[in-house]
């Protein structure tokens, strides 16, 4: 029997990672946002702003964990932000106040940037170049799989109420993300391996960026100073910013609009669910058809997607077209969170994916921190949250012929 690659268990271990804090902190705020407004009477614009503050803090952190992931490898920041996200989760089921809610959002928002995602993007990454699309796909896929979660944090909630629940996955959080930090590496190399797993003499470290996957093709290995100097780099944050800051709201949002258009809890729990859950699709799909075709029409055909998705949550008004929403909105928005990882790796090279990542997820910031608060201040003026989704709609189908722009940076610009 053929023994596995190590980087498939590196693709495991930070799917469960992944899978659980996404699902928990990222993806389960809409959860909690009916039952903390109830009972402390905040109103959706202050509730919503901890989800900003959340973007506040993932701008400032996520260059920083970027270039720690480079240079000192995805192992202890997984492990670490496993250690001090599950606390945050502990502390943030004891708040009464508005200012205690903001201060632990920060804290657990610290240990979640540690845990999530750049580390394991970069782990994955560098661990392969070939079959690179479909393990990120892997990668990805499992955090749509994290819509599942949220069902089961509804379901937690109903049965012990928020507070509890909030203890729950902190204890979870230990349980899960501790023992999975420990089985990754950063990089293949010092371990006598090579990407894919192909056979061969490993590069040195130091040595010239060759992919040693493809004979006689060389790998475009960018700096970070290089890379932000290429058109390319700020066409694509362009594009990731816009696409996150509708995930963003939507995610944040999606239960109280659902049920301020008067479907119950329950059905506005399993919509936002699926809706995680059916984005594993496109992370997937998208990821394996890199291989076959180029990325950048693959991008606006995930932005089209997303695009249309949005336009018919703006006309929602029965299940069927909560369907469609759910059926676009998620492939579409998944399958960029995957593109936007592929299409980096493939243009600027693994030495510095860390780095560059968490630049483009500085950048990006720029839209998660407004756009619940745009949605909330909707809600709270207007009595419903549709210009907000019509005005993301718009940005969304402005954008989606730009990624064809979005070509390989040539040699010289690596240089």
């Amino acid at each position: 029997m053929p023994k596995i690659f190590y980087g498939w268990w590196i693709v495991l271990a930070t799917s469960l990672i992944h899978m659980w804090g996404a699902g928990t902190f990222y993806y389960s705020f809409t959860a909690f946002f009916n039952p903390i407004v109830d009972e402390l009477g905040w109103s959706y614009a202050a509730t919503s702003f901890a989800a900003s503050l959340r973007s506040i803090e993932g701008g400032i952190a996520s260059p920083l964990v970027g270039f720690a992931t480079d240079r000192y490898g995805a192992r202890r920041l997984l492990v670490w932000g496993s250690v001090l996200g599950g606390i945050g989760f502990i502390l943030l089921g004891q708040i009464q106040t508005l200012w205690s809610f903001y201060l632990i959002f920060i804290f657990l928002s610290v240990g979640s940037s540690l845990l999530f995602p750049v580390p394991g993007w970069t782990a994955v990454a560098n661990w392969f170049v070939k079959k690179r699309g479909i393990a990120l796909g892997a990668l990805s896929a499992t955090m749509g799989i994290a819509g599942l979660v949220i069902y089961l944090v509804n379901w937690l909630i109903g049965l012990y109420g928020w507070r509890q629940t909030l203890v729950i996955l902190g204890i979870g959080m230990w349980v899960i993300g501790i023992p999975a930090g420990w089985v990754v590496r950063t990089r293949p190399e010092p371990y006598g391996l090579l990407p894919d797993g192909d056979d061969g003499v490993p590069m040195k470290r130091g040595g010239p960026a060759v992919n040693p996957t493809e004979e006689g093709q060389d790998e475009q290995e960018f700096t970070v100073r290089a890379a932000l100097r290429t058109r390319t780099f700020w066409i694509m944050a362009l594009i990731v910013t816009i696409s996150s800051a509708a995930l963003h709201a939507v995610v944040v949002h999606v239960m109280p609009y659902l049920i301020s258009i008067h479907f119950t809890r329950e059905a506005a729990g399993l919509t936002a669910s699926l809706l995680i859950l059916v984005s594993a699709i496109g992370r997937f799909i998208l990821g394996w058809l890199t291989t076959r075709v180029d990325t950048r029409y693959l991008m606006a055909l995930a932005l089209l997607l997303q695009a249309l998705g949005l336009l018919a949550l703006t006309h929602v008004q029965g299940l069927g077209l909560a369907a469609l929403f759910v059926g676009l909105f998620g492939p579409g928005y998944g399958g960029v969170i995957t593109l936007r990882l592929t299409m980096q790796a493939e243009y600027f090279g693994r030495k510095a994916f860390g780095a560059i990542q968490g630049i483009m997820m500085a950048i990006l910031i720029l839209g998660t921190m407004a756009s619940p608060l745009l949605a909330g201040y909707c809600f709270d003026v207007y009595g419903t949250y549709r210009p907000a989704w019509l005005i993301m709609t718009l940005l969304l189908l402005l954008i989606t012929p730009l990624s064809i722009l979005a070509r390989p940076p040539g040699k010289q610009a690596a240089a």
